[in-house]
């Protein structure tokens, strides 16, 4: 493995009751990338993700952090799901700062860090706030920043915006983009919206229907930062269109 390379996906198979999700992955992520996964509804996009965090064994094939070979939880890697999954008796900040408790740490030498997170999500000020009194958008960022608490080397995202409005999920991935510009973490991120995808990410990876193999790698070449303006330059939307090609085609093949 190439020593800039942060996540390497060997000839990933995964196989279940019902049939295989993936079959035969390979891709690799370098370091400080953002990377998408895009592809039909089922084609395995979550279940590359549980396997490279090491929630679940691969059937077939091998994934790689850094050169170690995954064979578990990795404690190096924080996580952002679609639900932001706070502890509703908990607030903001003491959600932000479970990160250090599940992790035998004392909360209490993160305030320093949880309070730069806050600064950079735009929450100063909320770090008292119960998750009832935050709207969806925030309760999400504070879901982002309790994954970086512990400045994880990795970054898994699955779906984290899939459930914000349009403008609420447009708004959040501009948000985002910042957040990792600043932390410069490598982020591996699954979303069913191209859009968001080609937006946000150094590569967009097209996965096949199930099951998930690679159908297309696409480098977004687009400078940074992205904004609004962005999503009428003539060059995003030939990457969307690239994009949506590659989704598309396969059901004429």
């Amino acid at each position: 493995m190439q020593t800039n390379t942060a996540v390497k996906v060997d000839r990933l198979t995964k196989i279940f009751d019902t049939g295989a999700a993936v079959e035969d992955l390979s891709f690799e992520i370098r370091e400080n990338e953002f990377v998408a996964l895009v592809g039909p509804s089922g084609c395995g996009k979550s279940t590359t993700l549980k396997i490279v965090s090491g929630l679940i064994p691969p059937t077939k094939g091998k994934v790689y952090i850094r050169n170690a070979q995954v064979q578990g939880p990795i404690a190096d890697v924080g996580m952002v799901l679609q639900s932001p999954v706070l502890l509703p008796w908990r607030n903001s900040l003491e959600n932000v700062l479970f990160t250090a408790e599940m992790g035998g740490r004392k909360p209490g030498g993160y305030h320093r860090r949880a309070s730069e997170l806050f600064k950079l999500a735009s929450l100063e000020g909320f770090e008292k706030s119960y998750p009832h009194e935050l709207s969806g958008g925030m309760q999400q960022r504070v879901a982002i920043c309790r994954a970086l608490l512990l400045d994880p080397s990795l970054l898994l995202m699955d779906e984290p915006f899939g459930a914000l409005d349009v403008l609420t999920r447009e708004r959040m991935g501009f948000e985002l983009q910042r957040i990792w510009s600043a932390s410069k973490t490598t982020v591996l991120l699954v979303t069913h919206s191209i859009t968001e995808a080609v937006l946000l990410a150094d590569t967009v990876i097209v996965m096949t229907a199930r099951p998930g193999r690679i159908k297309a790698a696409i480098k977004v070449d687009l400078p940074r930062p992205r904004d609004v303006h962005t999503l009428r330059e003539p060059r995003f939307i030939e990457l969307t269109g690239a994009v949506r090609d590659n989704i598309e085609a396969q059901w004429v093949e």
